[in-house]
């Protein structure tokens, strides 16, 4: 099997999305509701593949975590050591460990998991396939997978409302020509499938899983000045981070321009968006700055469980 030409997440740019995209991402009623449908209880064994940080076990503690197992599986070795650093603030009352190993091959026996789980893995993969098809085996029959994925392809072309000066239907064509073809570049690099999100449930299938749902992330992107509530805070604190950061910016960039490549793509229609892109940036600065900015929209996130049969 051909090595994934993926991203190392310990490295700043990386690292930090993995924290400041995850704060306030899912609303604490979500959470409730998507336990009980879930049907989380106090004592099981959880493994979290590709954990990066802990995020899922810190999230979901409160309802497992009392007597319960928790194991974090990275093949990052600085993000597993992180994150079992920090597991000592939250995981009270149960074990949390973290171990390294990769997602294709977990370090772990068949059948010793009443829940696995991943967040924004699969999306990254090669071969989510064979990923999923771990995850099956090391879950107990009857036991259950989760699995949260976006459908980032379609997300990068939703169109959602804002205060920033609109583009003519050509550089609009242009941006959803570039985000496509940037799809198909990923894929031949390597490098993952960001629609794979929506083909989940259907893997799953495939898989022979049952009692197979889904349910998405209710959570709209809704900023409005005064951003005096924790959401609107938080909101533009990542957009500051996201787009407003030059650093993170260009090495964004470059990663899309060498997938753009490599899905075919003119590098001089990229280098046209970049630019059209760049004035956008400023325009949204500026709001910003002013306390003028305005948006609303959401975005396609999904939470797919299912079933290993008894």
């Amino acid at each position: 099997m051909a090595k994934d030409r993926s991203i190392d997440w310990s490295k700043k740019c990386w690292k930090e999305m993995l924290i400041y995209q995850r704060k306030l991402l899912w609303l604490d009623d979500t959470l409730d509701k998507l336990a009980n449908w879930l049907d989380l209880k106090p004592g099981m064994t959880a493994i979290d593949v590709g954990c990066g940080l802990g995020y899922l076990g810190y999230t979901y503690w409160p309802y497992f975590g009392k007597n319960g197992r928790y194991v974090g599986i990275d093949r990052n070795r600085e993000l597993a050591a992180e994150a079992r650093h920090m597991a000592h603030e939250w995981a009270i009352g149960g074990k949390a460990e973290f171990v390294n190993g990769d997602a294709y091959y977990l370090p772990m026996p068949d059948n010793c998991a009443d829940w696995v789980m991943c967040q924004v893995v699969l999306i990254h993969l090669k071969n989510p396939e064979r990923a999923l098809e771990e995850m099956v085996r090391i879950t107990r029959p009857g036991g259950l997978i989760m699995c949260k994925e976006p459908d980032n392809e379609s997300n990068a072309i939703l169109q959602t409302y804002n205060s920033l000066p609109e583009w003519d239907i050509e550089t609009e064509l242009l941006a959803k020509k570039v985000n496509l073809i940037c799809t198909q570049g990923r894929i031949r690099l390597g490098q993952g499938d960001a629609g794979f999100g929506r083909k989940v449930p259907h893997a799953m299938k495939k898989l022979g899983l049952i009692d197979i749902g889904i349910r998405q992330n209710d959570k709209v992107h809704y900023l409005e000045p005064p951003y005096d509530t924790p959401l609107k805070k938080n909101a533009i604190e990542n957009l500051k981070k996201e787009l407003l950061n030059e650093e993170r910016r260009e090495v964004v960039s470059a990663w899309q321009r060498e997938q753009f490549i490599a899905g075919g793509g003119n590098p001089d229609e990229f280098d046209q968006l970049k630019k059209i892109g760049d004035q956008r940036i400023a325009a949204l600065r500026t709001q910003i700055d002013r306390g003028e900015y305005i948006a609303c929209g959401g975005g396609l996130f999904y939470i797919i469980k299912g079933r290993k049969p008894n």
